[in-house]
């Protein structure tokens, strides 16, 4: 569900709007900070889908936006990753707008982990449901 909702964003994007975008992070996250995240890392997504395919949407995915999100919390020395790409890689200027001050934030790391939650719950769970599954076990077992 959530690729699908990446990919009809993107297609917004593409038109020039990103007002589907705000309105769905508006209807998804209650703190502003979260928001401004969540926007920014998908900005991030958007902005690089055209460089990686021929079909620039289908890299718009769970999997893509979770690693992008991902990097708000992994540094290299004091520097965090998604802040350097941000400033010194990216060359949409409108992704820098969403990251203003996130980085100073002292509650940046629970801001990722509300967003990392979110994104885990869309995780594909066919291996786990068969493991849970007991009437595999019985059949496996006689």
């Amino acid at each position: 569900m959530i690729n699908r909702i990446l990919m009809e964003l993107y297609d917004e994007y593409e038109k020039g709007s990103v007002q589907e975008l705000k309105d769905f992070a508006e209807k998804t996250f209650d703190e502003e900070e979260v928001r401004k995240l969540f926007i920014g890392c998908t900005l991030v997504i958007f902005s690089l889908a055209n460089t990686q395919s021929y079909k620039p949407r289908y890299n718009c995915t769970r999997e893509n936006l979770l690693d992008i999100v991902m990097s708000a919390k992994e540094k290299i020395g004091d520097t965090i990753l998604l802040d350097f790409y941000a400033k010194r890689v990216n060359k949409t200027k409108r992704v820098v707008t969403y990251f203003d001050d996130l980085f100073d934030d002292e509650n940046l790391e629970e801001y990722v982990d509300v967003l990392i939650s979110y994104l885990e719950q869309f995780k594909p769970r066919f291996r786990e449901n068969l493991l849970n599954n007991k009437k595999i076990e019985l059949c496996a077992n006689n």
